[in-house]
């Protein structure tokens, strides 16, 4: 074989399974050819056959699965050393067979035939072959066969040729679950769940293939658990449209409407070129059991318009049984047109599943017997004139906004304008202004027209009511100088002297004002005043120690902050409570209480969901939550939450920094999850929507991440100019430290890639930011030692353990002067490998570790070579038995 086809061989079959890695297959395949090297073309048309099996386009698989099988007829022995693969790449033939209406099935049953005799031949198991006479006889409905086969498949004894420990049972699962014994197929997985999976279709198959028996069997949180683990593994990959159907029938028959249109609506665009016509007829039935449950509501299509959703299921309804009719005319059977009407008229399994907790806290709340809220006293008199204004002045005080708005228009309605009085209308220009307040600058001229009439009429405590709001509007339009010179001094006579029920609110207002300015504890000391007013009812205290819980944590008092925080848990209003777990959820993280932060957050969450206008308050706790989730080690959570909450900030400018948050935790937990691929996404995401005017350390922190992920997907070419751009972003950030670490991270990046004339050459760049740095200051000794290390990686990889040693030695000299003593233990131990031949420097290692860890193993195996070497084979066999028996 030449050199340049296994190269391009191995280059096509590191590459994950899609039309790329096809594509790659087809020019090995192509150049073989050319080259006339069987040997070379017949197995790379085996890689090929499972490429478009694996990648989604399993039809494609039988034109060079009938090459192989015609090449292997005719010379066997030319391709004996690919012997097991050609067995293997066969079973893949009868199912993709049966998945095509148009392939007749006495096709099919002649590939089986074939594979029998082969098996046979090779005095193989008939394990396989039983296995895939089930799946053809399962398929056309000839439950007889199907029993049957089953049993001879369960009763033979497995071998090399059998579907791994995790995929054969996989297919009993769904056997045992369509004969309607859900218990076995729960107990037939359970110790295949519990053990060692290798194969990359696992255990996300299995746990698909599970959902029905899990709900069958009252087993709700393992079927949510299953179906979050398995669809995050599935909704990515190519040629899974089938595993979607069955996802989408989960969430459809779980209650679960809306998450099943969201994978509906990611997934048509595969209806346009699905694997194969029998995952489409499936995808096409479950869509349109989705769609029916929903309404009305409008549908996104890849192109073309939204539709209305019953529109859509109808059409996608008359597609699969136009299928299912056509498979039941090849087969002679009725009975994939009974499984997809099955499938259309399917009844819910339970009404509500939730899928989190705070789903299920959410449904707790509206299921839970709704104690009667204390009515407000309303007069028993329709208010006269001016009395509506009172009424109206009293609701707002007491947050009812709606009445207040209602007995405001009645006022107009009954006293015409000429029959108002100055203070009338001074009084409906507050009212217009609190009413505004979501317009400040409508908001503002109400009240400075109030102002002015208030003046007149000498109102002065209503005069110095107005000059606050206008100072908290101020405030919140960040004119904070303005704000204080407005409303400090009104301010403080209204705490002293309006109406005691008004005072704490006041006070609250005098508080934000200062935290505005930076003025942390003399807002800390308002509000900590305000909490001790008499006469302040339980919702305005709530208030204020939701309040004082922000400023308390601003100054890192955070078992005060928490506290305060807890008393917010008393407000009354829904909306006030959420944000009070919300706050002390944040606290409770700060602390490193990931599990108390997490039932907080969860709380919160649970609390304002369906709330009105709460939908931004949401998704700021699911990004908090989503952070905790992080740090009490679930990724899965802090993904799947994380994502729940970005579509809706992504909807508003205003949110970018929330936005950039969530994308940060993303980045973790999917780093965490292993999918590496959406990790790059999100940090590329977050570097095309930086501002103009970001920051060149954040900017340099995310190129960083960038280049790492790139490395540990070994796209180091790509990562040596992310992480020397990161660099470029911490010099202009004036973070040397940082950016010799960034570019020492560039550099072995270079060295795996084997540019090595590239690693001398950015290294001698960090040695130069480095040489005007302070010598003695610890990162400083640190990094200097590390660029020695970098070196001397290098010189092993070229071949020169020499230089290497050299480099170690001052690497380790470093090491020892900034007290770094794991690393170096490693200088040294590379220097007693490559750097001497006796047993000294091993042995002194070896004797300073302790005993079990990874220095100790190292250089205890360094050791023994070193005594075998030297033909001292009592010592080495007692330090054998030493390392073996630790």
């Amino acid at each position: 074989m030449s050199d340049d086809l296994v190269d391009r061989l191995q280059r096509a079959e590191s590459t994950p399974y899609g039309k790329a890695r096809s594509a790659l297959l087809e020019d090995v395949v192509r150049r073989a050819d050319a080259a006339e090297n069987q040997e070379l073309s017949f197995y790379s048309r085996l890689s090929l056959v499972t490429a478009y099996v694996m990648g989604g386009e399993a039809r494609k698989s039988l034109v060079p699965f009938a090459r192989c099988v015609a090449d292997w007829d005719a010379e066997p022995e030319r391709y004996s050393d690919h012997t097991h693969t050609f067995l293997w790449t066969f079973k893949y033939a009868p199912s993709t067979l049966s998945q095509f209406p148009e392939v007749p099935l006495a096709q099919t049953y002649g590939v089986l035939d074939d594979m029998e005799r082969r098996w046979r031949t090779g005095g193989h198991s008939m394990h396989a072959v039983h296995q895939y006479r089930w799946l053809v006889a399962s398929h056309v409905g000839d439950a007889e066969t199907a029993a049957e086969q089953y049993r001879l498949w369960s009763t033979a004894p497995r071998d090399s040729l059998s579907d791994c420990v995790g995929c054969d049972p996989t297919s009993k699962v769904s056997h045992l679950i369509d004969i309607g014994r859900p218990a076995d197929a729960v107990a037939l997985a359970v110790g295949v769940l519990d053990g060692t999976l290798t194969c990359n279709e696992q255990p996300q198959q299995m746990l698909t293939a599970l959902l029905p028996a899990y709900v069958a069997e009252g087993m709700y949180s393992e079927a949510v658990d299953a179906h979050r683990r398995s669809y995050r593994a599935l909704r990515n990959l190519p040629g899974e449209l089938k595993a979607y159907a069955d996802h989408v029938v989960f969430l459809a028959r779980t209650g679960n409407e809306t998450k099943a249109i969201e994978l509906v609506e990611r997934h048509l665009a595969d209806l346009d070129d699905p694997p194969t016509t029998l995952a489409e007829m499936n995808f096409a039935a479950a869509a349109s059991l989705a769609l029916r449950r929903v309404g009305s509501l409008m549908i996104r299509r890849p192109q073309g318009d939204d539709v209305p959703a019953p529109q859509l299921a109808e059409e996608l309804a008359d597609r699969a049984l136009g299928l299912a009719a056509r498979f039941d005319e090849r087969n002679g059977t009725a009975h994939q047109t009974q499984v997809i009407q099955s499938v259309l008229t399917a009844e819910p399994w339970v009404e509500y599943l939730p899928l989190s907790e705070t789903a299920r806290r959410a449904r707790a709340r509206v299921e839970a017997p709704q104690s009667q809220p204390q009515q407000a006293e309303v007069p028993a008199e329709t208010p006269q004139g001016s009395g509506w204004l009172d009424r109206a002045e009293e609701a707002w005080q007491h947050y009812r906004r709606d009445d207040a708005i209602a007995a405001w228009k009645s006022f107009e309605a009954e006293v015409p304008e000429e029959a108002r009085t100055p203070l009338d209308r001074a009084r409906l220009f507050d009212l217009w202004g609190l009413t505004s307040q979501d317009e400040p600058e409508v908001a503002l001229d109400a009240w400075r027209n109030a102002l002015t009439l208030y003046a007149d009429l000498g109102e002065e405590a209503r005069l110095l009511r107005n000059r606050a709001r206008i100072a908290r509007m101020l405030g919140h339009l960040s004119q904070v100088e303005e704000a204080l010179a407005t409303g400090e001094q009104p301010m403080r006579w209204l705490i002293a002297n309006d109406e005691p029920r008004r005072r704490a609110g006041w006070q609250d207002s005098l508080a934000t004002l200062y935290a505005q300015d930076g003025r942390f504890e003399d807002a800390v000391a308002e509000l900590e005043a305000a909490r001790q007013l008499p006469d302040t009812d339980s919702d305005q205290l709530a208030s204020s120690s939701i309040l004082l819980s922000n400023l308390l944590v601003q100054l890192n008092r955070l078992e005060e902050a928490e506290a305060a925080a807890t008393v917010g848990l008393t407000a009354s209003d829904d909306l006030a409570r959420s944000v009070a777990y919300r706050q002390r959820g944040r606290v409770r993280a700060k602390l490193d209480r990931a599990a108390e932060a997490v039932d907080d957050l969860e709380e919160g969450i649970a609390i304002a969901s369906g709330l009105p206008v709460s939908q931004p308050h949401v998704a700021f706790g699911q990004v908090d939550l989503a952070r905790a989730y992080l740090m009490a080690g679930r990724p899965l959570e802090a993904a799947e939450t994380a994502e729940e909450a970005s579509p809706v900030l992504e909807s508003d400018p205003d949110f970018a920094w929330t936005l950039a948050d969530a994308r940060s935790v993303l980045v973790d937990a999917y780093r965490a999850l292993g999918e590496l691929e959406a990790a790059l996404a999100k940090v590329r995401a977050q570097l095309t929507d930086a501002p103009e005017d970001a920051h060149p350390h954040w900017l340099g922190l995310l190129r960083k991440d960038e280049g790492m992920l790139l490395e540990r997907m070994d796209r180091d070419e790509e990562a040596v100019d992310a992480l020397v751009a990161a660099a470029e972003y911490f010099e202009a950030a004036e973070q040397p430290i940082e950016y010799v670490q960034a570019i020492r991270l560039a550099a072995q990046s270079a060295r795996y890639c084997g540019n090595f004339p590239l690693v001398p050459e950015l290294l001698a760049k960090a040695q130069s930011v480095l040489d005007a740095l302070p010598s003695a200051d610890e990162s400083v000794i640190f990094q200097q030692a590390g660029i020695h290390w970098d070196l001397a990686m290098l010189e092993l990889q070229k071949g020169d353990p020499a230089a290497a040693v050299a480099q170690a030695h001052q690497a380790a000299a470093y090491y020892e002067r900034g007290a770094f003593e794991s690393q170096l233990t490693n200088a040294k131990l590379l220097i007693a490998e490559h750097g001497t031949t006796d047993e000294v420097l091993a042995r002194e290692i070896f004797n300073s570790t302790h005993p079990g860890d990874d220095f100790w193993y190292r250089s205890g195996y360094l050791l023994l070579d070193r005594l075998r070497t030297q033909g001292r084979t009592e010592e080495a066999t007692a330090l054998e038995a030493q390392l073996t028996n630790q």
